[in-house]
This record gives structure tokens, C-alpha cells and sequence, in this order.
């Protein structure tokens, strides 16, 4: 899980996808992105069979956009879970899923949410 990342973490990130066996296409593009420093972008990529995942949220222009990137992420992650686990996508177990993700990144992604708390990352 990458918080806040930006174009230093390119190398970082792009080593732990291709670990992952990232395929070609998401590697190129997830590399354009991240060396881009593009603000108010994330990925979500998942080695199912081996139950590992690699979620980044980049650097954000506002609180409301660190939301939107969190949530889209959040989404993508819990759709990996219901295909590796052969659950359905609708319905009350996968929001189950997505709820749960959300807490267990509340701690880091409150201060993400709140531009006064930033200097709480350290």
C-alpha cells in the first residue's frame, strides 16, 4: 500500500509490480502515471492467484480528491477480492469487503483527509 506517492516512488512501486508479474500494458501504463507525478490518480493491481496486491494512491490536490481516488481504489480492491474468492459483486458481502478495507486504511488515510493533519504522516 502506497500513500501519497509521487514520481520518487516510481522505482519502488514499478519493482514490487513486476515482482507481482505485472503484465506488459499496466506496467507501461502504471510507469507513465507514476513518473508522470500525476496528482489525483491511483492503481490497483492483484496477483490473485497468489492473493498479493499493490494499491497506490498518489498525491492529491484536496481532501475531496484523496476521497475519490481512496473510494475508486477501494472498489477495485474489493473486485479482485470477490474474483479470487469467487463472490458475487453485488450485494451485501462484497460491501461487506469494501467497508472493512476502509477501516483498516482509516489510520493513514484520515490524515490524507484532513490538510491539517498532514504533518502527522512523519
Amino acid at each position: 500500500m502506497y500513500y501519497d506517492s509521487h514520481w520518487e516512488d516510481a522505482p519502488e512501486i514499478l519493482r514490487e509490480l513486476d515482482r507481482y508479474g505485472v503484465d506488459d500494458r499496466t506496467y507501461y501504463r502504471a510507469a507513465n502515471n507514476l513518473n508522470g507525478g500525476l496528482a489525483d490518480t491511483g492503481l490497483t493491481y492483484s496477483d490473485k492467484a497468489r492473493r498479493l496486491s499493490v494499491i497506490v494512491l498518489s498525491h492529491t490536490s484536496s481532501a475531496a480528491e484523496f476521497a475519490n481516488t481512496w473510494v475508486h481504489e477501494i472498489i477495485h480492491f474489493a473486485e479482485h477480492i470477490a474474483e479470487a474468492m469467487g463472490m458475487d459483486y453485488e450485494g451485501e458481502a462484497i460491501a461487506y469487503v469494501g467497508g472493512e478495507l476502509a477501516r483498516s486504511m482509516h489510520p493513514i488515510a484520515s490524515k490524507l483527509m484532513c490538510p491539517s493533519c498532514n504533518h502527522l504522516l512523519s
